[in-house]
């Protein structure tokens, strides 16, 4: 919940959801969507490390009806936090036809909405995952952190222009939180290992090249390396120290 404060752009809010949040509650993809209650006009994004998931055509066509339909079920389930598994294509609750693009892989979902009464519009938030069903203490901790999701996701900006090509997994991410890097240095480390300059960094997250070297500096002392190329090693050692899990390239 700390750590998401910091959160200022959306490379930052993949980078908690795919450390301290995924930790807390794993998950393959988060779509969010706010909008007017009834109304055709939103602002959906969707959150995920899977290759192709975010810039897939069929998908987008698929969301509309995804939300009309995820959010009647949770405004007629009381609005409580919900999980559901989606094994079957013949679900009369809602609209399934997002299964038929790139989240055909996708077979359970947890869903839940942030009222927003000034502006009568309810700002929703949908799981889904491969494996494993949902379970009532994941449901719990979802109704806990999702205002804390829903703060984070506001301060950003949509889809980036810029990106690193790939992002290290989840157990990478947690080994540099635990190691005391903030997002923000966890986001520049990511640009070093791409190969990018502290001037090209500078341009691409609007700070100076002064701001990045800096930040760079606090980096070094928190992972105990003196330079970029110590610190793109030690996240070699990091990863190979772990569980073996992928990095994950950006679609």
């Amino acid at each position: 919940m700390h750590n998401s404060l910091s959160i200022q752009s959306h490379f930052q809010l993949l980078l908690w959801l795919q450390g301290d949040f995924q930790e807390a509650i794993q998950h393959d993809v988060l779509i969010c969507f706010s909008g007017t209650n009834g109304g055709d006009a939103y602002h959906y994004d969707i959150i995920s490390a899977i290759p192709g998931i975010r810039n897939a055509k069929a998908l987008r066509e698929a969301v509309h009806e995804l939300r009309k339909g995820i959010h009647q079920r949770w405004v007629t389930g009381s609005r409580h936090v919900t999980s559901a598994s989606l094994s079957s294509k013949k679900n009369g609750n809602f609209d399934e036809s997002i299964l038929e693009t790139e989240l055909h892989e996708m077979k359970h979902i947890l869903f839940h909405a942030i009222p927003d009464t000034r502006f009568k519009s309810d700002h929703l938030y949908i799981l889904l995952r491969r494996d494993d069903s949902f379970t009532e203490h994941e449901r719990k901790l979802f109704e806990l952190l999702l205002p804390h999701v829903d703060a984070a996701v506001r301060k950003t900006e949509g889809l980036p222009i810029q990106e690193p090509e790939q992002v290290a997994a989840p157990n990478l991410i947690n080994s540099l939180i635990k190691s005391g890097l903030s997002t923000r240095e966890i986001e520049i480390l990511e640009w070093v290992r791409s190969g990018k300059t502290n001037i090209e960094i500078g341009m691409i997250l609007e700070i100076s090249a002064f701001t990045v070297k800096n930040h760079l500096q606090r980096i070094f002392r928190k992972i105990n390396v003196s330079n970029r190329a110590q610190a793109v090693g030690k996240l070699e050692e990091l990863a190979n120290n772990g569980n073996h899990e992928p990095s994950y390239k950006f679609g």
